[in-house]
């Protein structure tokens, strides 16, 4: 794979941890914990490039199985986000904290926007692409999705300090819109 290969293959994969961190970290708007945004951030380069890796690894065995449920997981996830933002911004569930800042909802929108990377590993496996070339690509799917990460979790936050509720509850709808869009694509 060429660099500029392995640059576009990291973009792409990160377009969705940007929208789904823009849109969960509204919640954050009145928060300036660096270290809260910058750990965040981590979480969601880290889990993209382990998913990645593990799909490389484990190959074309799985191929099947990755693409069957890979669709379902991802909607449910984001959809269960989403609404849990919506809950919080209406005041209808107190208990639950679907922003980013509770580490269950960080887990769950890290994997659900690293799903796809899992795919990808097994696909770049059965293209049969160098150990070499695979960890250059983990490197650079790492880095690439930490500053998409960070980008949406301080457009995120000026949304929230700006707009407030109304940008919590949008946010809200957009992840479940994702997670449709993902389902049925």
């Amino acid at each position: 794979m060429t660099f500029v290969e392995i640059i576009l293959l990291s973009v792409s994969l990160c377009v969705d941890t940007l929208i789904v961190s823009m849109g969960a970290s509204l919640a954050i708007g009145k928060l300036s914990r660096a270290g809260k945004i910058a750990g965040t951030a981590l979480t969601f380069g880290f889990m993209q490039a382990a998913l990645m890796f593990v799909g490389w690894v484990l190959g074309h065995s799985i191929v099947s199985y990755v693409y069957s449920f890979s669709r379902l997981v991802s909607f449910a996830l984001l959809a269960y986000i989403g609404v849990m933002m919506v809950l919080n911004a209406l005041g209808k569930d107190k208990g639950a904290s679907a922003s980013l800042s509770g580490f269950k909802s960080l887990l769950l929108a890290a994997v659900a926007t690293s799903i796809d990377a899992s795919a990808v590993g097994v696909s770049l496996a059965m293209a049969e692409i160098s150990l070499d070339d695979m960890y250059l690509s983990i490197c650079s799917v790492f880095i690439v999705t930490v500053i998409a990460a960070l980008c949406g979790m301080l457009g995120g936050r000026y949304l929230g300090n700006r707009f407030g509720k109304p940008a919590y509850i949008i946010g809200g709808i957009v992840l479940v819109m994702i997670g449709v869009r993902i389902l049925f694509m």
